[in-house]
């Protein structure tokens, strides 16, 4: 793959990616959503059934392209400024209120709902089932764990893939 200016958008591994940021350590990449599933049992990203999915995609990635995913912290503070879900290190992971918020412009409305990771509070404040996520129409609101929403992954991709041999 060969970056001419700025790359918008590009296919890996059958999916379309878009390209929300340049980092240090390659581009911060978000792909359109892939079928509906749960979240989980709770809505603790650590716990998520779908992070345990996104594991497989990792492999993938990796295979395919032949590189290593980057990691980066995910930071699971909840909407109610909950901090018990702490951080936790991901290679393929979904976007935080937070940073949906900071790329918005970069993310048109897709006529689904797709997860977040973000709660909208923690079990120690009673509530272990809300969680965000993006409406149809591009605002985000809380939703239950237990219902079916779409997974955008997020990932870093190396620079070098981008990169054109001379």
């Amino acid at each position: 793959m060969t970056v001419m200016n700025e790359i918008l958008s590009f296919e890996a591994v059958g999916m379309k990616w878009n390209v929300l940021d340049k980092l240090e350590n390659g581009y911060f990449c978000i792909a359109d959503s892939i079928e509906d599933r749960k979240f989980g049992k709770n809505n603790n990203w650590k716990e998520s059934t779908i992070r345990k999915e996104l594991e497989e995609l990792v492999e993938k990635i990796e295979k395919e392209l032949g590189i290593v995913l980057p990691e980066f912290e995910r930071n699971l503070l909840s909407l109610d400024g909950q901090t018990e879900y702490g951080t936790c290190v991901d290679k393929v992971s979904l976007l935080t209120v937070d940073e949906y918020r900071k790329y918005r412009s970069k993310l048109p409305n897709t006529g689904d709902w797709w997860w977040l990771i973000t709660p909208d509070s923690t079990e120690s404040n009673d509530d272990s089932v809300w969680i965000a996520v993006v409406s149809p129409r591009g605002y985000f609101n809380g939703y239950c764990c237990n219902y079916r929403g779409g997974v955008r992954p997020v990932c870093i991709f190396p620079s070098s893939i981008f990169e054109s041999e001379e």
